[in-house]
């Protein structure tokens, strides 16, 4: 094989392949955060008192995760055609459901690693149950689930690739646009397998910064040991 690379030909068509990465960053961000509030919410509802939430909340993940990715984003561009939704949206929506869905029982986990008794002393101080959920329950859960949620959002981040099918304009479907012009196959996608690396990187480590999620995470380590 006297294969040659040619990384000129991509230097060239930097602009695409930074348009395509802040598009990449866009979608996972909008998906990220909408996927959180899907999460805590069905999640606290998974882990509530009340018979009917749980099943509410363990309805829509059992829906949602055993749906492909790939088919929530079909339904939303193509099945649901009529509602005319920019591909973006779509993108968006089929991220977020799918990822919400992991996140929320994540979450639940999170909540029913808090001591009971925490909740009952919330609001034995006179904090209604949402404010203990806010300032008791909910912050000593972030920090149990941290890593876990690192990981989900590593994933998302990779999931969005899924978006270019329903062409989205982000990093894999502009790299498969260079490829097309090209043909520099192993330049284009080694280059945004970097891109995905370091996007991928540095979420992990932003989701780590969450006050203890670094402490929990090594004694995981250390009991998995």
């Amino acid at each position: 094989m006297n294969y040659r690379f040619d990384w000129t030909p991509i230097w060239e068509q930097r602009d695409l392949i930074l348009s395509g990465l802040w598009m990449t960053i866009a979608v996972s961000l909008v998906s990220l955060a909408i996927s959180i509030v899907i999460g805590f919410v069905v999640g606290t509802g998974g882990a509530s008192g009340s018979r009917s939430a749980r099943l509410g909340a363990a309805l829509f993940v059992d829906t949602m995760r055993n749906i492909p990715l790939l088919i929530h984003m079909y339904i939303w561009y193509m099945a649901l055609a009529f509602l005319k939704l920019p591909a973006f949206a779509c993108a968006v929506l089929g991220l977020s459901l799918y990822s919400g869905a992991y996140v929320a029982e994540v979450v639940r986990s999170g909540i029913g690693a808090v001591r009971r008794g925490q909740m009952q002393a919330a609001l034995a101080t006179g904090l209604t149950r949402l404010q203990a959920f806010r300032f008791i329950i909910y912050p000593q859960a972030l920090r149990i689930i941290a890593p876990s949620l690192a990981s989900l959002f590593s994933q998302l981040i990779k999931d969005s690739s899924l978006a270019s099918v329903i062409a989205v304009a982000e990093l894999t479907y502009e790299a498969g646009a260079i490829e097309g012009q090209t043909f520099r196959t192993f330049e284009v996608y080694i280059t945004i397998s970097v891109l995905y690396l370091i996007l991928v990187t540095v979420a992990s480590q932003l989701v780590m910064l969450v006050p203890g999620a670094r402490n929990d995470a090594s004694s995981a380590r250390f009991a998995d040991a």
